[in-house]
């Protein structure tokens, strides 16, 4: 009887083990990666698809897909192949270095070294680790406890539980024996790109227009020979946490990627996906932890834009004003405008970057003339980019008189003077903003305004070459909740 009872109680042991329990780990590093996938958003997230070779049994197996990102999200992690269905899974990130390996032999004996620097040599003790510490490890001795040990601590092995790499532990049965694909997607933290620009001011009409895509790998590993695609767009996503392991610390290197020798038309090919864009590498590349990349993305040689110079009034005009403002010497701003269509050398979707201009001197030498970021760009679609302000162009503005009619109302005189230092004549998008609770009417100009909206008047003034114009007009501002209430 006693030994039908063992062996029923053995039996239900054996019935509620895990998976784990009952099936022998089988490691699977990345040398049987037979396919690796990358797409990669432009906001610290990228999907990873990693097909492997796997040898399964028929019945319970436990994979151990090693080489995973450090900041996977454990929650998005999907193992798919023929005839297997996933029983339990668990990421382990808890890895090989020096204060895991303390912390995880809490309660265990280990040997101590501790050089003698009068005599040249080391003794050798042996200690119980009470506590891992913040800075410095609990150590019981035979003569006491050590709470700042000068010395080395020497384990006699690595700690169960620790992996060198880390490692996603899938249990698996498995309908058949042999050798299987199986693929692992999963979201990841630490993969980004960015794209930018450098726009060569060739002519009054043309620039040529180059594009980069920076790919950075902070997600702790190496993705060797992945195909890559670049998502732009602002992608939703409701998660924010990425379990963090430990990781050994390495310098940043910076590569450069010519799209293996093709030409920049062709280096890189778009598409439109899902209310996305997507921008798929042609060749295979390996990007390496800790590494930036450099992809080209575009070379255009004649790409049509258009220059502008505009400024708004620093003079704000209101019903309340009673000071005569004025200010000196303000410059307009320095605005290139693109249109994205082939006509004008484009006609293709631009991401989001930075887009920084050069044009050269009388030497013929190249200068940095200033920057802006580019947002994202459909075709048909107008941007406007503002490099800088103008120095030798200023402008010089004051009120030259207010009359009040009322304490509601009153005709402002402004005058605004142009000053044009440079040798070619120029335009000026000119901007006179109005208080929100005035209601405003020129009644005088000099130069023909329009009324862009309810409030904001726009100008263009023309000034000529080493000349200056003046602006002059009278506004009536009236108090609008005065008007109002008269209605």
């Amino acid at each position: 009887m006693k030994l039908k009872q063992i062996f029923m109680y053995g039996i239900c042991i054996g019935l509620t083990l895990p998976a784990a329990a009952m099936a022998k780990e089988n490691k699977v590093d990345t040398s049987a990666q037979n396919a690796l996938h990358l797409s990669i958003y432009n906001s610290n997230l990228a999907f990873v698809s990693d097909s492997r070779e796997i040898s399964l049994e028929k019945g319970l197996n436990q994979i151990a897909f090693a080489g995973v990102s450090s900041s996977l999200l454990p929650e998005t992690a999907m193992l798919q192949g023929n005839g297997i269905e996933v029983l339990e899974q668990n990421y382990n990130y808890n890895l090989i270095n020096p204060q895991n390996i303390l912390q995880n032999s809490v309660g265990q004996k280990v040997k101590t070294a501790l050089y003698d620097e009068k005599t040249g040599e080391t003794k050798y003790d042996e200690a119980l680790i009470l506590d891992a510490g913040d800075s410095h490890p609990v150590l019981a001795f035979s003569y006491g406890i050590e709470t700042a040990f000068p010395g080395r601590i020497i384990y006699k092995e690595i700690p169960s539980g620790l992996r060198n790499e880390p490692t996603l532990v899938i249990d698996v049965r498995a309908q058949q024996q042999g050798q299987q694909d199986l693929t692992l997607d999963y979201m990841t933290r630490g993969l980004s790109w960015k794209a930018d620009y450098v726009a060569d001011v060739i002519t009054d009409e043309y620039i040529k227009l180059k594009s980069f895509v920076s790919l950075t790998n902070e997600s702790g590993i190496d993705y060797k020979d992945a195909s890559i695609q670049l998502i732009s767009g602002n992608v939703r996503n409701f998660t924010n946490y990425a379990p963090q392991a430990p990781m050994m610390r390495a310098a940043k290197t910076v590569s450069y990627d010519s799209a293996a020798g093709l030409n920049a038309e062709s280096a890189v090919s778009q598409e439109s996906f899902s209310d996305y864009y997507l921008y798929t590498l042609p060749e295979k590349t390996t990007l390496l932890n800790k590494q930036n990349k450099q992809v080209s993305l575009i070379d255009k040689n004649n790409v049509r834009y258009t220059k502008e110079y505009r400024s708004n009034s620093p003079i704000y005009l209101s019903y309340s004003a009673r000071n005569y403002g004025k200010y000196e010497k303000a410059h307009p701003q320095i605005v290139y405008k693109l249109e994205n269509k082939a006509e004008n050398g484009l006609g293709t979707p631009l991401p989001t970057g930075t887009i920084r201009f050069f044009a050269k001197d009388s030497q013929d030498r190249q200068q940095f003339i200033g920057e802006a970021r580019l947002p994202m760009l459909p075709v048909n679609e107008k941007a406007e980019l503002t490099i800088g302000t103008a120095s030798d162009i200023t402008i010089d503005g004051k009120i030259d008189e207010i009359k009040a009619i009322s304490k509601d109302k009153l005709i402002a005189t402004v005058a605004h003077t142009f000053k044009n230092a440079k040798t070619e004549d120029v335009e000026i998008e000119f901007t006179q903003n109005f208080a929100s609770n005035t209601e405003w009417k020129i009644t005088k100009e000099n130069l023909k305004g329009e009324k862009k909206n309810s409030s904001e008047q726009n100008w263009l003034v023309k000034i000529p070459a080493s000349g200056e114009t003046t602006l002059t007009y009278e506004v009536t501002l009236t108090n609008v909740n005065a008007q109002s209430s008269l209605r």
